[in-house]
């Protein structure tokens, strides 16, 4: 069993090429709590997608790849990325509402499907999650198991045929239609100054006190997921 902070800022090194390719700076998650791309930072200005099943070994401080054409461009693959997340650094709170704090850590296995999550020093089982995502992670502290599905609103929506047709959808009376999911554009942080230093998760710092924000440093913030950090921090 392996541990996220283990594989941050490991070397990332090619055994055909013969030379260090970059260090781990991130890890992202698929929705089936599985470790699905290693992001990986070369001198702060480019960055690398690896796909974990594409990884030769991982040991130590250095994860083991056969040759760097399994390397791909963040710009190539940024799409693809959208749809993965990191729970490092998520909030923890129980099913009956206690906070918890926050992820410091997870234990993987030889698959990097996730185990456990290191909540402040505490261990708690993937399988004691109810919920997951990159901004809260819900955990049933209660005596009997918690369904998410027993948390789904019960509000039925009808869908006309015909409207499909058209594209429409025509929802019962009373019915509430929810707002698509809104992609934040974080350009308005640009120009902005920041007011302390941001740290990666093993406390390295990725963006320093009083520089100015630019697209370049929006791009660290995002691979080392500290968007919202650096929302609040730039003034």
């Amino acid at each position: 069993m392996s541990k996220v902070s283990n594989i941050i800022s490991s070397y990332v090194v090619s055994v055909y090429n013969g030379q260090i390719e970059g260090i781990v700076s991130n890890i992202l998650f698929n929705d089936k709590k599985q470790a699905k791309y290693l992001i990986i930072s070369q001198n702060d200005e480019q960055f690398l997608a690896l796909e974990t099943k594409k990884i030769y070994k991982t040991g130590n401080g250095a994860i083991i790849i056969k040759n760097n054409d399994v390397l791909e461009l963040m710009e190539s693959v940024e799409y693809r990325l959208k749809e993965y997340f990191s729970p490092i650094n998520s909030i923890v709170v129980s099913i009956d509402g206690n906070y918890l704090g926050h992820v410091s850590d997870i234990e993987l296995d030889d698959k990097y499907n996730i185990q456990n999550f290191i909540v402040d020093g505490q261990s708690y089982a993937l399988n004691k999650a109810v919920n997951i995502s990159e901004s809260v992670i819900i955990i049933n502290t209660l005596n009997k198991p918690q369904k998410l599905a027993n948390f789904r609103s019960k509000n039925k929506i009808v869908i006309s045929s015909e409207k499909i047709k058209n594209q429409t959808v025509n929802v019962m009376e009373n019915q509430t239609i929810l707002p698509n999911r809104t992609i934040v554009n974080y350009n308005f942080l640009i120009g902005r100054k920041v007011s302390k230093d941001i740290l990666n998760f093993n406390g390295e710092i990725i963006i320093k006190e009083n520089q100015i924000v630019n697209s370049k440093i929006l791009d660290i913030a995002r691979i080392n997921g500290k968007i919202r950090e650096l929302t609040k921090v730039s003034i």
